[in-house]
């Protein structure tokens, strides 16, 4: 008969440290404020009839606050979310409120 040894103790693999966190910098701040402004505006709409000047005045926000982020690229540049805000862009351009308002959806969460 052969005796059963104890098993050897488990080990928990060591944790690595948790680097710096990191912070967005403020343009991708500014970008998801006027994002999120944008998409607050749209729905307070009914879909029916909008006036040019506030699909005007809803496009320019975003451009202008898009504008900085053309040359980003990397980590720190909100990369993905800036074709959803062009593309939002366009519907708005277009008259298109609803393909808008997703397109911000979609920019709203890739900048969070």
């Amino acid at each position: 008969m052969t005796l059963l040894s104890d098993p050897q103790p488990h080990r928990a693999a060591p944790v690595p440290a948790a680097g710096p966190v990191r912070r967005r910098p403020s343009t991708t701040i500014a970008l998801l404020r006027a994002v999120t402004a944008a998409v607050a505006s749209l729905d307070e709409v009914d879909y029916g009839p909008s006036t040019y000047a506030a699909r005007r005045h809803l496009d320019q926000m975003l451009r202008d606050a898009v504008d900085r982020h053309l040359e980003r690229v990397g980590e720190d540049g909100p990369v993905a979310a800036v074709p959803a805000v062009r593309v939002a862009c366009a519907h708005l351009a277009a008259g298109d409120l609803e393909d808008a308002y997703l397109a911000l959806l979609t920019a709203r969460d890739l900048l969070r």
